[in-house]
């Protein structure tokens, strides 16, 4: 407690000391009282893992004090365990994840024009030039196998594998984490462009008390499904639109601690344009696909802007990014539109390193901005996340990725401060969104000169 004099200076100490540290707080409470109380939490929710519900209220990115980084005290919302969220951003191309992509006009379209909020990632954790698909046809449901279970699940070939097969072979990383953590149904999350990946995200058939939240195109797993805004634009799935929607309204209510977002219009995309080339005699063009990576990087600086602003997130998380293939650079290293069909149609034995060949990024508390050096694949993704969280994947045979983990701070609850390094300067002048840790860009109006882009109004 303040004397009576000092406490006459209370209302100058808190402007001096920051608007957040009211008088009140300052010179009103003892000294006892001012670590701050546990939230009261529903009966059925782990006061350790999950914040009340008032707490989790979906505030806007950016409006949310960040908390101090140096103090290991979670503050009220907060938990002292990490947590991890994946990005899967459906058929990257090399040639536009490091740089090289022309446009149809032969321009060279800019990685900072492409992808600003991926970039500032890059510059600000790890970034994986060297990684590989794990599996031979290099097409998207196999891949996406081998990430959720950590190995090569052999009887997944294609898309479109028998129906005894449409499953997963070996528990998945979902499955895991949940049950080792003792998390409840929302502890874990998938939140899925594609339909077909709730699927394969779990063995079958499931106990329903070890299920756990699944949304996958327009199907989802929850008594209370999002709204969605879209039509159905791609067979078997929704836009990545309506998937970002989802995502910002239940994640921050229900707070997973393993969340997996799919991002699947890019795919797409490319895959329309061979499409209407065959049935209409007309080039759809690179302009959609590349529209379609520019609007997921928009999404997933969004993401990352929430998750950064809100108690449960902020601080604690680990974002991994990646994609589950290329595209075939085999007889036309430019090509863009396919991939897979080095194995289906060419009788290869495997995909062809433009199809093979994919990178990867992680950001977190702790991790040293650098270039990694080792080569990995697919399947180190889910033993290196079950690491990060504490957890074990005894069925997985892909390796725990080092230069993550051995970099990793101890968890607040042995006594470490954790805090999340700023990202990277900015790549453009149209900031959207700034927090003291982390700022939306978007993409320069150079990528489509005939559309005008102006910059949006500060959110």
């Amino acid at each position: 407690m303040l004397s009576g004099n000092m406490r006459s200076l209370c209302p100058l100490l808190g402007v001096l000391l920051g608007v957040w540290l009211t008088p009140a707080r300052l010179c009103a409470q003892p000294a006892a009282n001012l670590t701050p109380h546990s939230a009261p939490v529903p009966p059925s929710v782990s006061a350790d893992t999950r914040p009340s519900v008032g707490q989790a209220g979906a505030a806007l990115p950016g409006s949310v004090p960040l908390p101090d980084a140096t103090s290991p005290q979670a503050r009220p919302g907060e938990h002292r365990g990490r947590n991890v969220v994946l990005v899967l951003i459906d058929g990257v191309r090399q040639q536009e994840w490091n740089g090289q992509a022309l446009d149809e006009n032969g321009r060279k379209v800019r990685l900072s024009e492409l992808f600003p909020n991926l970039l500032q990632l890059r510059k600000s954790g790890i970034y994986f030039p060297k990684m590989q698909i794990s599996n031979p046809a290099g097409v998207s449901l196999p891949a996406y196998a081998d990430i959720f279970a950590g190995r090569r699940q052999e009887k997944i070939l294609s898309n479109g594998p028998p129906v005894a097969d449409f499953r997963s072979h070996y528990p998945t990383f979902f499955q895991e984490i949940k049950r080792q953590l003792g998390l409840p149904f929302d502890g874990v999350a998938l939140h899925a462009s594609w339909t077909p990946l709730c699927t394969i995200s779990q063995t079958a058939p499931i106990d329903p008390k070890e299920d756990f939240y699944r949304s996958c195109g327009f199907r989802s797993n929850a008594q209370s499904p999002a709204q969605y805004f879209k039509p159905e634009v791609y067979g078997g799935s929704r836009t990545d639109i309506d998937t970002f929607l989802e995502v910002m309204q239940e994640v921050p209510k229900r707070t997973p601690r393993l969340l997996v977002i799919h991002l699947g219009d890019a795919d797409e995309e490319a895959h329309l344009h061979n499409k209407v080339q065959s049935k209409a005699g007309q080039s759809y063009g690179i302009f959609h696909y590349h529209q379609a990576l520019r609007q997921d990087d928009y999404l997933l600086g969004r993401i990352w802007a929430m998750l950064q602003a809100h108690p449960f997130y902020r601080n604690n998380t680990y974002l991994l990014v990646s994609t589950d293939h290329g595209r075939d650079s085999a007889f036309d290293p430019n090509q863009w539109s396919s991939h897979g069909r080095c194995v289906a149609e060419h009788v290869r034995t495997k995909p062809c390193s433009g199809c093979s060949g994919i990178f990867a990024v992680a950001v977190g508390p702790g991790l040293t901005p650098h270039t990694a050096k080792g080569s990995y694949s697919h399947v180190d993704l889910a033993p290196t996340i079950a690491r990060i969280l504490n957890a074990k994947l005894p069925t997985a045979t892909g390796h725990v990725i080092r230069e993550i983990t051995d970099t990793l701070p101890l968890p607040r609850e042995e006594g470490a401060a954790a805090s999340t390094p700023a990202l990277g300067k900015q790549v453009s002048r149209r900031r959207l969104l700034r927090t003291a840790q982390w700022s939306l860009t978007a993409p320069t109006a150079r990528l489509y000169p005939s559309a005008r882009l102006r910059a949006s109004a500060r959110l």
